[in-house]
């Protein structure tokens, strides 16, 4: 009978081992579950933070005087917005990632009261997905569409913001019902002289 309770609480530890285990298993999945929902929504942040750095990147070329408006104050921009943003200047001799915001600055050298220079940036489908016209209209102001030159189109028509007397954005949206919910996939700043 001595032995008894000896016996009893060897026999204890391992059972209380193996349930303190089981609940420890089981508290494991749970953390792994919820782990899972922060990462997405860390993404989910991230992609929307992405578009708020993009529109901030886009206001900052808006703003630039016109003397200032050229490829090397472009450039100096870019290096600015480089460890934010994938950025990448158009070169016809390389492919360009999937990721990357494609820039093309282009100067046009009629004479008379056109437009001077632009640029263009081809929007990845990452950033397109969180980019909407509606985040354009809440920062640079009011759209106004583009109109048709022959009739009805499949392709949707672009959206202009006169964002000053002598600057404008054009966005080029996915083909959406609800125009302030289209995506984007291109954008272009007119320089007018």
């Amino acid at each position: 009978m001595r032995n008894s309770p000896i016996t009893l609480k060897v026999l204890c530890y391992p059972l209380s081992a193996f349930i303190f285990s089981c609940f420890l298993s089981c508290n494991g999945d749970h953390t792994q579950r919820q782990r899972n929902r922060t990462a997405e929504a860390e993404v989910k942040e991230i992609k929307s933070s992405r578009a708020q750095i993009f529109l901030a990147y886009l206001d900052a070329l808006v703003k630039l005087p016109d003397a200032k408006f050229s490829e090397a104050e472009l450039r100096s921009i870019n290096k600015k917005y480089a460890s934010q943003l994938p950025l990448v200047m158009y070169d016809s001799t390389q492919e360009q990632s999937t990721q990357d915001i494609v820039i093309h600055y282009y100067k046009n050298n009629q004479l008379g009261p056109v437009m001077e220079s632009g640029i263009r940036f081809l929007v990845p489908e990452t950033l397109t997905d969180s980019l909407v016209v509606s985040d354009f209209t809440r920062y640079f102001g009011n759209v106004e569409d583009e109109k048709p030159l022959i009739g009805i189109t499949k392709q949707p028509l672009s959206v202009h913001i006169k964002v000053s007397s002598d600057r404008e954005m054009k966005l080029t949206r996915k083909n959406n019902i609800n125009k302030e919910q289209a995506g984007v996939t291109m954008v272009d700043i007119f320089n007018y002289r």
